[in-house]
C-alpha cells in the first residue's frame, strides 16, 4: 500500500475557491515499526498568512501489527483559522480489484455495493458540523468502510480491505478502484480552528464481516470492551424510586422468587431516582465528596435517603444475585430550581437560547440542558464520578448515563466567549468517563459504564454499551447495532404492560434483553403487574438463556 501526500485546502469564502496549502517537508524518520514525517503548512493570500503544522505517525497497531496500520496525524496552526479547512489522506491500493464496497449502515444494515471498474463510493460518518461534507453517501452506523478484493490468480484467497476513522470528529471514506481518501472538513467559519488529531487504521483480513467491524476499535484502544457478563443478560429492571422507595425491595425479591438463582447473573437491575437534583446527585464538589444525607424526589415524593440506605439497597439486589447498576445522570440536564443550580453550564445557540431537557417528578424548577464543553462543567463530571465510584464501586456493576442523546450531532456551543463543537466536546467526556471507569477495575473489574444514545446519536462508541430511554420500540433496534457492536444493546421500559409486546419482539426477533420496571408510566412492578404478562417474560428469558442465546449484531438485506 501507498500513502499519498496528505491534502489540505481552504475554502475561499467570497468566490468558493479552492486554497491548497503549501506542504514544506521539514522531517522524515523511518524505523522498522514506525514512520514519522513532518510538514511546515503554510498559504498567503489576500493579505492572509496562515502558517502551522501537519505530523504523521505510521505505524502497526499495538495488538496486530502484521494485520492492522494505524495512521495518526497531528494539524496544528499558529493563529486560530477561521475558514473552512479540507484534510484529504489517500491511500493506493497496488494490483487490487476492488470488486465491492461494505458499509455499516446508520439504520443497522450491513450492505455491500458492486463496484465496477473505475467506479466509486463512499461512507460518512456524522460528528461534528459538516464534518463530512461532499457528494451524497451512506451514512455510517460506526465509521469504518469495507472493500472486497478479489484474487485473479485464486478466488479462494479473496481478502479484505477495511479503512475506519476515530469517533472524535466526523468524515467521509471514499473508495474507487484502488484508491481510498479519507475526509475532514473542520469548519473554522463556524468554529475557530487552532489544533485538530486525526486516527485512521487500516487493515487487511478475509472476506469477514466480524473483523471489519472489530477493526474500528484499534483507533480507540484506550476504551476496553465491556466486561464478559454484559452479553449474558436476557432481563433488566428500572426502579424509578418506586412505592416511596420500597418497591425496589419488594419488586427484586418476587423477581428471585421466580428465577432460578443460576440464573439471576443474567438479571440486570438499575435504581434510578435517588438523588436530590439534577446536576447536583447528592454530590458536594468543593469537598469532593458526596453528602451523608439528602431529600430524593424534594419537589414530589419526598424520600429521606443517605449513603447507608444506598449501601443497603445496592447489596440487597446483589445478595439476590442480580447484576447492578446505578443511575449517573439524566443526559446533560440541570434543574433550575436547585440550590447549586450554575446557569454559566447551561448550553446556548448563537442567538442566546437555551434548550429545555426532560422535567419529571424529580426535579422543581425547569429542565435545562447543560453545555460538555464548559471547562467546569466537566470537571464537575469527573468529579461527581470518582466520588460515586469511591463509595459505591464494590457495591455495582455498572453505571447509566441516561439521556446522552440530548446533544445532537452537529451541535455548535455558544456558551463561552468562542464557539465549539458541542456534539465532539460530549463524544470526548463520555471517552474520559469511561476511562475513569476503568480506572476503578483495580478495585472492581465487572464495572462498566452504560450511555443512552437513542437512534439520534454514536456516544456508545467510546462507552461499553447502551441502555438508552427508547421503551424498547422496535424501530430503534437498528440504529444501536453498529455502535455497540462489541458491547451491549438493551432498553428500559415504562410500559411493560401497555405495550407488552414490545418485549416479546426484543427476545424473538433479536435476541436481545426484556425488561421490566416500575415508578414511571404503567408504575407496576413485577409484585404488582398482571401475572400472566410476567410469566410470559419469565418464559422467553429462560428460554434464551438456556439456549444461550446471543442477540442480532446487524440487520441483513
Amino acid at each position: 500500500m501507498d500513502i499519498a501526500a496528505p491534502r489540505l485546502t481552504i475554502e475561499d469564502p467570497e468566490n468558493n475557491d479552492k486554497l491548497p496549502l503549501k506542504l514544506l517537508l521539514k522531517d522524515y524518520s523511518a524505523m522498522s515499526e514506525k514512520a514519522v514525517v513532518k510538514y511546515e503548512i503554510s498559504l498567503e493570500w489576500k493579505g492572509h498568512r496562515i502558517d502551522g503544522r501537519y505530523d504523521i505517525t505510521v505505524q502497526p497497531a499495538a495488538t496486530q501489527p502484521e494485520d492492522v496500520l494505524l495512521y495518526t496525524s497531528e494539524l496544528a496552526f499558529e493563529e486560530p483559522i477561521q475558514h473552512d479547512l479540507l484534510v484529504q489522506q489517500g491511500f493506493d491500493i497496488p494490483k487490487a480489484l476492488v470488486e465491492r464496497m461494505i458499509l455499516p449502515e446508520r439504520d443497522g444494515f450491513l450492505r455491500s455495493y458492486p463496484l465496477k471498474a473505475f467506479g466509486s463510493g463512499a461512507g460518512r460518518f456524522e460528528l461534528g458540523k459538516k464534518a463530512a461534507t461532499g457528494a451524497p453517501c451512506s451514512e455510517l452506523g460506526i465509521p469504518v468502510i469495507g472493500l472486497a478484493l478479489a484474487d485473479r490468480a485464486d478466488r479462494a484467497k479473496n481478502l479484505q480491505f477495511s479503512v475506519c476513522m476515530d469517533p472524535y470528529c466526523g468524515g467521509r471514506i471514499d473508495a474507487s478502484y484502488g484508491t481510498v481518501t479519507v475526509s475532514t472538513t473542520y469548519m473554522g467559519s463556524a468554529v475557530p480552528l487552532v489544533a485538530e488529531k486525526r486516527t485512521i487504521a487500516m487493515a487487511i483480513h478475509s472476506q469477514d464481516a466480524d473483523q471489519m467491524l472489530t477493526s474500528f476499535y484499534h483507533t480507540v484502544p484506550h476504551i476496553r470492551p465491556g466486561a464478559a457478563w454484559i452479553h449474558d443478560v436476557h432481563l433488566l429492571y428500572y426502579d424509578y424510586l418506586s412505592d416511596d422507595g420500597q418497591g425496589w425491595y419488594k419488586g427484586l425479591e418476587y423477581l428471585a422468587d421466580r428465577i432460578n438463582l443460576k440464573h439471576r447473573g443474567r438479571v440486570a437491575v438499575c435504581l434510578h431516582g435517588w438523588y436530590d437534583y439534577f446536576q447536583q446527585y447528592a454530590y458536594d464538589h468543593e469537598k469532593g465528596k458526596l453528602i451523608d444525607e439528602w431529600t430524593a424526589f424534594p419537589g414530589t415524593r419526598k424520600i429521606p435517603m443517605s449513603i447507608k440506605s444506598m449501601h443497603d439497597r445496592l447489596q440487597f439486589a446483589r445478595k439476590l444475585g442480580f447484576r447492578v447498576l446505578l443511575y449517573f445522570s439524566d443526559g446533560t440536564n440541570s434543574d433550575t430550581g436547585a440550590p447549586g443550580f450554575r446557569p454559566d453550564f447551561v448550553l446556548k445557540d448563537s442567538s442566546g437560547k437555551t434548550s429545555k431537557g426532560w422535567k419529571g417528578p424529580d426535579s422543581l424548577g425547569d429542565a435545562v440542558k447543560m453545555d460538555p464543553s464548559v471547562p467546569g462543567l466537566r470537571d464537575w463530571y469527573r468529579g461527581y464520578l470518582r466520588a460515586l465510584l469511591d463509595e459505591y464501586a464494590r457495591d455495582i456493576d455498572g453505571l447509566v448515563w441516561d439521556e446522552t442523546f440530548y446533544i445532537r450531532s452537529g451541535t455548535v456551543s455558544y456558551t463561552g466567549k468562542t464557539p465549539t463543537y458541542a456534539d465532539r466536546a460530549m463524544m470526548s467526556l463520555v471517552s474520559e468517563l469511561t476511562q475513569i471507569v476503568q480506572e476503578y477495575h483495580r478495585v472492581n473489574d465487572q464495572l462498566v459504564f452504560l450511555v443512552s444514545d437513542g437512534s439520534q446519536t454514536s456516544y456508545a462508541l467510546v462507552a461499553h454499551g447502551t441502555w438508552q430511554d427508547t421503551a424498547c420500540d422496535p424501530q430503534d433496534w437498528g440504529p444501536g447495532m453498529f455502535r455497540n457492536y462489541r458491547n451491549c444493546l438493551w432498553s428500559c421500559l415504562w410500559y411493560p404492560i401497555s405495550k407488552a409486546d414490545r418485549n416479546r419482539i426484543a427476545a424473538e426477533q433479536y435476541g436481545l434483553p426484556q425488561c421490566l420496571s416500575n415508578g414511571w408510566e404503567d408504575d407496576q412492578g413485577p409484585h404488582e403487574m398482571p401475572a400472566e404478562i410476567l410469566e410470559d417474560v419469565l418464559r422467553r428469558f429462560t428460554r434464551n438463556v438456556e439456549a444461550k442465546r446471543h442477540r442480532m449484531k446487524y440487520l441483513s438485506p
